[in-house]
């Protein structure tokens, strides 16, 4: 017990960390090398990092060290419920780490005789615990566990002062890196929903960013409700539509254009439908807090408005090259592949073999196939305005 009492709060091992940790916002893969940092400085076995939903019962995504991974999916998918410290964890205040020898009810002869020790933590020699909520904010709860092994023993008083002295830096670099990426949201998906009203949209619906200009349009128009965080249509009959292009968006955001998205026209007394459009993110915006969880971008397209296919926009969403962008603009706006050729003074040949490689990258197989995931893209943006004329 002695030795647990030596931990630095400053020192080279202290202060490297601490850069680490301050790494993390700009640099989302320096979470594991914090973490293994975290176990070696506070003489420790294994760490977890683990953003759950609001309540604290589902894992949607981590960062760990010393587990392997199979062990570490058996927690995630059951024995982060079986723990006998859990249900007192949701009770206590956030902001603080607790040590499971020290502030549990379960006490450590009980510990040895539950599911969770027997069946999960023996054979990973894992004894004693920090554990608590170190940031709660939306529909995340983040939290930070630290393990020893048997022969390491407790976590005592100062073990567990020495934690809670570092907790409110994990916290600033959590709420630093959720700045990052809201700046990021606000600039990427901005020039990808070619400067019409957007947001972000995460887990479950909820808005995490909402541009000025759809702040403006939601806030007149009757026919959109943004209430307690979520973007629905007004009428309950349009709501399934917009959630099922939602969730299937947000199933597969991140991993590639599985799900292209889809529109949705939005009936308006007096007016023309106002059309919400569901698309993935794409090129990928790094997920909030840590790895896991995908976002949706929703952008607004008011019909007064012409349109127009951004070649530069298509070029960017499906990783394509300068011609073939040109290639899948010309189908998105239904020209033929003899007069594609033409334009560039190449062989019909080579437009077709274009054409063949914008399909493997678009994950289409047919040109309406293509036009149509373009035109439900951000690559359509509205006309460029004509200029005023002094005459």
């Amino acid at each position: 017990m002695e030795a647990s009492r030596l931990l630095p709060y400053r020192g080279a091992a202290y202060e490297q960390l601490l850069d680490t940790l301050y790494a993390t916002p700009v640099d989302q893969q320096c979470w594991p090398a914090f973490l293994e940092q975290l176990v070696r400085v506070s003489r420790s076995r294994s760490a977890r990092m683990l953003v759950l939903d609001r309540a604290a019962e589902q894992v949607t995504s981590s960062a760990k060290v010393n587990i392997d991974d199979g062990a570490h999916r058996d927690y995630v998918d059951y024995f982060v419920n079986a723990c006998p410290w859990r249900p007192e964890l949701r009770d206590k205040p956030a902001g603080r780490l607790y040590s499971t020898y020290l502030d549990f009810s379960c006490r450590q002869k009980r510990f040895y005789h539950t599911e969770f020790y027997n069946d999960w933590a023996r054979q990973l020699d894992i004894h004693h615990g920090v554990c608590g909520t170190v940031h709660q904010a939306g529909e995340h709860t983040i939290q930070l566990l630290v393990q020893r092994t048997g022969g390491q023993g407790p976590y005592d008083q100062s073990d567990t002062d020495w934690f809670n002295h570092l907790v409110p830096h994990v916290r600033r670099a959590i709420e630093l890196t959720r700045h990052g990426e809201r700046l990021r949201w606000r600039g990427e998906a901005g020039s990808l929903a070619g400067h019409r009203p957007y947001a972000i949209v995460g887990a479950a619906g909820r808005v995490e960013y909402l541009c000025e200009r759809a702040e403006a349009l939601i806030a007149n128009e009757p026919e959109l409700v943004h209430h307690h965080g979520r973007l629905t249509p007004r009428q309950p009959a349009l709501r399934g539509r917009f959630q099922q292009l939602l969730d299937g968006v947000l199933a597969g955001a991140g991993r590639g254009w599985n799900h292209a998205g889809g529109a949705l026209a939005v009936p308006r007394p007096g007016q023309r439908p106002l059309v919400c459009v569901v698309s993935p993110l794409a090129p990928e915006v790094s997920r909030a807090l840590l790895p896991g969880s995908g976002r949706a971008l929703v952008y607004f397209h008011l019909p007064e408005q012409e349109a127009r296919v951004d070649e530069q926009q298509v070029a960017i969403l499906f990783d394509l090259t300068p011609a073939e962008a040109r290639v899948a603009r010309g189908v998105a706006e239904g020209r033929d592949l003899a007069s594609l050729a033409g334009d560039q003074g190449v062989a019909i040949e080579t437009v077709r073999g274009q054409l063949k490689s914008v399909f493997r990258k678009t994950g289409t197989s047919r040109q309406n196939e293509l036009a149509a995931r373009i035109l439900k893209s951000p690559a359509l943006r509205p006309a460029e305005p004509p200029p005023i004329s002094l005459a």
